[in-house]
């Protein structure tokens, strides 16, 4: 079943033939405390990471900017460093 994702890496890693993953953030409808709120809504919940086959990747949807990719990181940080 498609799910949308937000594919969390760079363009160089996502180009390396010989690395088959990407790791990926849910996109979620439902509002949640960990999540970070993109341009038109789009919800990236930072904590349910994955990794996908880049084999499985379907349509591509657009980008997020710099300035929410940042913020994602913060918050990710601040998860993984509590731990």
């Amino acid at each position: 079943m498609p799910r949308r994702v937000l594919i969390y890496s760079g363009d160089m890693f996502n180009e390396l033939a010989d690395v088959p993953y990407v790791i990926t953030m849910e996109v979620v409808d439902r509002a949640g405390p960990l999540e970070v709120i993109a341009a038109g809504g789009t919800r990236i919940a930072y904590t349910r990471l994955d990794h996908v086959p880049k084999a499985c990747l379907t349509t591509h949807l657009g980008e997020v900017s710099a300035a929410v990719m940042e913020t994602v990181n913060r918050c990710l940080f601040m998860v993984i460093a509590t731990n």
